[in-house]
């Protein structure tokens, strides 16, 4: 119960640091993905069950509140959390190499997915240009912010461990 609260908690902080904090802080209109770094975390650290709901949620605030398509997001970000999850069985706190990098991927596949869906179906071709001036600065500034986030996220995953085994001891 504990776990479900906080994670309510947590997409409800990181939609409004996305939506009203880092617009602020964006570089010439690019702005880090602080969702795809809590739903990659979340599937990551707990499984696909986990990723799979908080990218619902996630992914349902995005399409309520500024969404072009009712429930594009919601899908989508509900399958970077189902994918990110596959990867639980090799989580170990320890690494944080390999969160990093699927992270990097998700938000790379993510931006893709929504350039091919939202831009080339209006026949919108230039994929260099978005590449190199949408894709590829988002990736990188997500993986920076990353950096400061996940360590964040692994800190609270292991105290809300370390609490349900007291709670079932």
């Amino acid at each position: 119960m504990k776990r479900n609260i906080i994670s309510v908690l947590l997409v409800l902080f990181c939609f409004i640091l996305q939506t009203s904090v880092l617009p602020a802080a964006a570089f010439s209109s690019i702005m880090p993905n602080l969702l795809i770094i809590l739903i990659a975390s979340c599937g990551f650290m707990n499984g696909e069950k986990n990723g799979l709901l908080i990218g619902f949620f996630c992914g349902l605030l995005a399409d309520i509140f500024g969404g072009d398509v009712i429930g594009f997001y919601a899908l989508l970000y509900m399958v970077v959390g189902y994918v990110n999850g596959t990867f639980q069985r090799m989580f170990y706190p320890e690494d944080i190499k390999l969160p990093l990098i699927l992270i990097l991927v998700s938000d790379i596949g993510y931006n893709f997915v929504c350039y091919v869906l939202l831009f080339l179906l209006r026949s919108r071709l230039d994929i260099g240009y978005y590449f190199i001036h949408v894709i590829l600065p988002e990736a990188v500034y997500t993986i920076v912010i990353a950096f400061a986030v996940y360590p964040l996220l692994l800190l609270l995953h292991k105290k809300l461990e370390a609490a349900e085994r007291r709670s079932n001891e």
